[in-house]
């Protein structure tokens, strides 16, 4: 792989013989790789599940997540922040069977629910006490707690949030199963400003499924009620239902960002699920397989060792024929009735 120059500035696709790429705003060329093969191995299939899975969460969440990873430009870098990140605890999922990912079917490319770490950066997490309040089906509505307070001051939500200065904001995600079996993904965005009382003090935007939002501060809590654009799954509750929360701050023309991850369990399909779809190539045991083989090279009937042979029908595939084996007895593949052994 070497780095490029063109007079005609930078440039993708293939020649006869050379690939070219742009990575980082440089161009790459590689040689083209023609013929290659797909002994569709089960640690090749195990990589492809893995990575089909994280990508199908990446474009769901990918209005947020294109951006979301401090000191990484938006785009390819976030992208690869998101997909190494997501990889490393899969991998654990997988080895460990938790229940921490859903992962996708051989060509699927639904959204599963997975404890996917959303954001990295160096400011502290958001909305630690915030929780799931309920979750309305008819209405395709769930409802988001985010900030108890003491005394129902600004300071407090303000805190909570992570912000500090007008202008700091916090978006908060949400995860929630769809009527069609598969997830769904949309974010409330509140920005904090200058205001006499705790919901002039925030305006709100939203992204993904979320059609609208709607605050309330009551009993000195802070809640949102969010609309999703798709309708709930019928069996949809605060229990498989997931949000996560992200603090923002510009400083110098830089924006920071706070970590978030979302905390899934029970998530479905299992990896032994998704995995028995994709297509595996011939096994071989003499490779280091686990491939199931035959203990004995002998048949059914009367083979293997019994009383008449190391075949099948008395004969000896491995042995002679007739009732004969290799340099046998009367009836046997060996000794006088046949151990079975070649």
């Amino acid at each position: 792989m070497a780095k490029s120059a063109n007079y005609y500035g930078l440039r993708r696709g293939s020649t006869k013989s050379h690939t070219y790429s742009v990575v980082d705003g440089k161009q790459i060329t590689k040689d083209r790789v023609e013929g290659g093969k797909n002994p569709r191995t089960p640690a090749q299939m195990s990589q492809r599940c893995m990575v089909a899975t994280i990508m199908s969460a990446y474009s769901a969440m990918k209005s947020i997540c294109d951006h979301s990873f401090e000191e990484k430009s938006a785009g390819m870098q976030c992208m690869r922040e998101f997909m190494s990140s997501n990889l490393k605890l899969i991998q654990l999922s997988k080895e460990y069977d938790n229940g921490f990912f859903g992962f996708n079917s051989h060509k699927e490319s639904a959204f599963h629910a997975g404890s996917y770490v959303i954001s990295k950066g160096s400011l502290p997490d958001a909305l630690i006490d915030a929780e799931i309040d309920s979750v309305n089906v008819a209405d395709n509505k769930v409802t988001l707690s985010l900030v108890p307070t003491a005394n129902g001051t600004i300071a407090e939500v303000a805190e909570a949030m992570g912000c500090k200065n007008f202008g700091d904001m916090c978006t908060v995600a949400v995860m929630y199963p769809m009527a069609d079996g598969n997830y769904g993904f949309g974010a409330v965005r509140f920005t904090y400003k200058s205001g006499t009382t705790v919901l002039d003090s925030f305006t709100i935007a939203v992204t993904g499924d979320a059609a609208t939002a709607i605050l309330a501060f009551t009993s000195n809590t802070l809640k949102v009620e969010v609309r999703m654009s798709s309708d709930l799954a019928s069996g949809a509750t605060t229990d498989n239902t997931y949000m996560a929360a992200i603090t923002s701050r510009k400083v110098n023309g830089n924006w920071l960002r706070s970590k978030a991850q979302f905390d899934v369990t029970g998530a479905l399909p299992t990896f032994a699920q998704a995995i028995s779809t994709y297509p595996v190539g011939q096994e071989r045991f003499l490779n280091g397989s686990d491939v199931s083989v035959a203990a004995t090279s002998g048949g059914t009937q009367n083979g293997g060792g019994g009383t008449t042979g190391g075949g099948s029908d008395n004969g000896g595939n491995s042995g002679g024929e007739n009732n004969g084996g290799n340099n046998g007895g009367n009836n046997g593949g060996g000794d006088d009735q046949g151990d079975g052994t070649f």
